[in-house]
């Protein structure tokens, strides 16, 4: 195994959140992610952070971070779930943060937005760190909002480049579609055409560093 890579105190100039729990996650998500879900998981995090600097939104990077690193980490083990791959991670999340040392009204804050990032829409109402999942994960696989991050997208791509994510992400929300037609997958997949709006997105098409 790789030797695991310190916990950064920032990504291209935006706060890394540095206490124990946000710690123990990076770790965990090294250990745990492949490399197309991990860069993936740390985008997202950059990406919701600039947002809200552009937004002049106030918002707990612990929660953030948290949940970015870990949304996705139930699509990989698709055949073990007994739900949908973001509910199956909601809980995981939960669980593991709480052990942790995480509190847990902030543990289930986290776990609320891994649920919500996958649904159609998500409000201010849902909380901030729910919205920022949300645009920030769009905005890392289809492109939604590419030219608000212009700022620090060299910086991010070249740390934390996308390699093969396109075809692998696909590859994975079309396998829980398969088994669990009833999840968001399906719609994604589906009913959004997500392979297609990606091979359309501003990712497709743009250089990496």
């Amino acid at each position: 195994m790789a030797e695991l890579r310190a916990l950064p105190r920032q990504v291209a100039g935006l706060d890394v959140p540095q206490d124990r729990v946000s710690d123990a996650t990076w770790g965990w998500a090294q250990r745990a992610l492949p490399d197309y879900l991990f860069t993936h998981s740390v985008r997202a995090y950059c990406w919701g952070a600039a947002i809200a600097a552009g937004e002049g939104w106030r918002f707990d990077r612990q929660i953030l971070w948290t949940a970015s690193l870990m949304h996705d980490f139930a699509l990989t083990r698709i055949p073990r779930n007994t739900m949908c791959f973001e509910v199956e991670g909601a809980e995981f999340a939960r669980r593991f943060l709480e052990r942790q040392g995480m509190a847990a009204r902030d543990a289930d804050r986290v776990a609320i937005a891994i649920i919500l990032h996958m649904q159609p829409s998500v409000t201010l109402d849902d909380g901030v760190e729910a919205v920022l999942l949300d645009r920030s994960t769009s905005l890392d696989v289809r492109g939604e909002g590419y030219s608000i991050v212009d700022a620090v997208r060299p910086a991010v791509m070249r740390d934390f480049p996308r390699r093969a994510f396109d075809r692998r992400f696909v590859a994975a929300i079309a396998r829980e579609a398969a088994i669990r037609p009833g999840c968001q997958s399906n719609r994604l997949l589906l009913r959004t055409g997500l392979a297609a709006w990606m091979a359309r997105s501003p990712w497709a098409i743009a250089d990496e560093p």
